[in-house]
Protein backbone atom coordinates (compact mmCIF):
# COMPACT_ATOMS: atom_id res chain seq x y z
CA UNK A 1 0.00 0.00 0.00
CA UNK A 2 1.19 3.16 -0.81
CA UNK A 3 2.50 5.89 2.38
CA UNK A 4 -0.36 8.42 1.97
CA UNK A 5 -2.78 5.41 2.02
CA UNK A 6 -1.07 4.71 5.09
CA UNK A 7 -1.58 8.36 6.62
CA UNK A 8 -4.96 8.37 5.76
CA UNK A 9 -5.55 5.11 7.67
CA UNK A 10 -3.86 6.95 10.57
CA UNK A 11 -5.87 10.55 9.90
CA UNK A 12 -9.27 8.35 9.84
CA UNK A 13 -8.44 7.11 13.48
CA UNK A 14 -7.81 9.71 15.01
CA UNK A 15 -4.05 9.56 15.41
CA UNK A 16 -3.78 13.36 14.60
CA UNK A 17 -5.72 14.32 17.23
CA UNK A 18 -4.38 12.21 19.84
CA UNK A 19 -1.56 14.30 22.12
CA UNK A 20 1.46 12.01 22.51
CA UNK A 21 4.98 13.23 24.29
CA UNK A 22 4.23 16.94 23.48
CA UNK A 23 2.97 16.71 20.36
CA UNK A 24 0.45 14.83 18.32
CA UNK A 25 0.43 10.88 17.50
CA UNK A 26 0.78 10.75 14.06
CA UNK A 27 3.74 13.35 14.25
CA UNK A 28 5.57 10.51 16.63
CA UNK A 29 4.47 7.90 14.08
CA UNK A 30 5.94 9.65 11.49
CA UNK A 31 9.28 10.58 13.26
CA UNK A 32 9.84 7.06 14.03
CA UNK A 33 9.00 5.95 10.37
CA UNK A 34 11.87 8.72 8.88
CA UNK A 35 14.13 7.59 11.55
CA UNK A 36 13.45 4.49 10.44
CA UNK A 37 13.94 5.10 6.83
CA UNK A 38 17.16 7.39 7.74
CA UNK A 39 18.81 4.14 9.06
CA UNK A 40 17.91 2.00 5.52
CA UNK A 41 15.89 -0.29 7.09
CA UNK A 42 13.85 -2.53 5.38
CA UNK A 43 10.11 -1.03 4.35
CA UNK A 44 8.20 -3.55 6.84
CA UNK A 45 10.00 -1.94 9.16
CA UNK A 46 9.61 1.87 8.58
CA UNK A 47 5.56 0.21 8.46
CA UNK A 48 5.78 -0.96 11.62
CA UNK A 49 7.70 2.31 13.32
CA UNK A 50 4.72 4.27 11.44
CA UNK A 51 2.18 1.97 13.35
CA UNK A 52 4.38 1.12 16.22
CA UNK A 53 1.67 2.25 19.13
CA UNK A 54 -1.59 2.20 17.13
CA UNK A 55 -2.54 -1.10 19.55
CA UNK A 56 -1.84 1.42 22.53
CA UNK A 57 1.59 0.22 24.71
CA UNK A 58 2.13 -0.04 28.23
CA UNK A 59 2.61 3.84 28.73
CA UNK A 60 0.58 5.03 25.84
CA UNK A 61 -2.67 3.77 26.90
CA UNK A 62 -5.05 4.81 24.49
CA UNK A 63 -5.98 2.61 21.49
CA UNK A 64 -6.39 4.07 18.37
CA UNK A 65 -7.28 0.54 17.12
CA UNK A 66 -8.18 -2.86 17.09
CA UNK A 67 -8.49 -3.54 13.64
CA UNK A 68 -5.40 -6.17 13.33
CA UNK A 69 -6.49 -7.49 10.18
CA UNK A 70 -7.27 -3.72 8.45
CA UNK A 71 -3.69 -2.93 9.72
CA UNK A 72 -2.31 -6.20 8.24
CA UNK A 73 -4.10 -4.96 5.10
CA UNK A 74 -2.13 -1.82 4.98
CA UNK A 75 1.36 -2.47 6.13
CA UNK A 76 1.63 -6.59 5.76
CA UNK A 77 1.64 -9.42 8.31
CA UNK A 78 5.46 -9.13 9.42
CA UNK A 79 4.97 -5.56 10.44
CA UNK A 80 1.81 -6.04 11.50
CA UNK A 81 3.60 -8.36 13.57
CA UNK A 82 6.41 -6.44 15.01
CA UNK A 83 3.41 -3.68 15.96
CA UNK A 84 1.65 -6.14 17.93
CA UNK A 85 4.71 -7.60 20.19
CA UNK A 86 5.88 -3.82 20.34
CA UNK A 87 2.76 -2.61 21.63
CA UNK A 88 2.61 -5.36 24.46
CA UNK A 89 6.61 -4.84 25.90
CA UNK A 90 6.98 -3.49 28.86
CA UNK A 91 9.71 -0.73 30.07
CA UNK A 92 12.64 -1.21 29.84
CA UNK A 93 11.59 -2.20 26.58
CA UNK A 94 15.27 -3.24 25.67
CA UNK A 95 15.22 -5.65 28.63
CA UNK A 96 11.82 -7.12 28.02
CA UNK A 97 12.81 -8.01 23.95
CA UNK A 98 16.67 -9.73 25.47
CA UNK A 99 14.29 -11.57 27.27
CA UNK A 100 11.18 -13.00 25.02
CA UNK A 101 12.76 -13.06 21.28
CA UNK A 102 15.71 -14.15 19.05
CA UNK A 103 17.06 -13.80 15.88
CA UNK A 104 15.54 -10.96 13.16
CA UNK A 105 12.30 -10.10 15.13
CA UNK A 106 14.92 -9.14 18.62
CA UNK A 107 17.16 -7.22 16.48
CA UNK A 108 13.66 -5.12 14.36
CA UNK A 109 12.02 -4.37 18.00
CA UNK A 110 15.39 -3.41 19.18
CA UNK A 111 15.68 -0.54 16.02
CA UNK A 112 12.35 -0.26 16.47
CA UNK A 113 12.56 0.92 20.07
CA UNK A 114 16.08 2.81 19.86
CA UNK A 115 13.75 4.80 16.75
CA UNK A 116 10.89 5.26 19.19
CA UNK A 117 13.38 6.86 22.02
CA UNK A 118 15.61 8.39 19.39
CA UNK A 119 12.27 10.29 18.26
CA UNK A 120 11.05 11.09 21.65
CA UNK A 121 14.54 12.52 23.19
CA UNK A 122 15.50 14.67 19.74
CA UNK A 123 11.82 16.04 20.57
CA UNK A 124 11.89 16.85 24.21
CA UNK A 125 15.54 18.47 23.02
CA UNK A 126 13.91 20.92 20.85
CA UNK A 127 11.26 21.71 23.27
CA UNK A 128 13.39 22.14 25.92
CA UNK A 129 17.09 23.63 24.83
CA UNK A 130 20.18 22.45 26.61
CA UNK A 131 21.38 25.03 29.22
CA UNK A 132 24.75 26.65 27.80
CA UNK A 133 27.54 26.29 30.29
CA UNK A 134 26.95 29.73 31.93
CA UNK A 135 23.51 28.88 32.68
CA UNK A 136 24.60 25.48 34.15
CA UNK A 137 27.15 26.77 36.68
CA UNK A 138 25.72 30.04 37.33
CA UNK A 139 28.74 31.96 35.83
Amino acid sequence: MSYELKITFLNNIDANDKSHSGKTLIDHLIGVHDILKEWDCPQYLQDAGLFHSVYGTTVFKHQSTNDRDAVKELIGEQAEDLVWKFCSLNLPRYQDITSQFDGQIKDDLILLDKANSLEQSGRKRKLAPMMDWKEAYDV
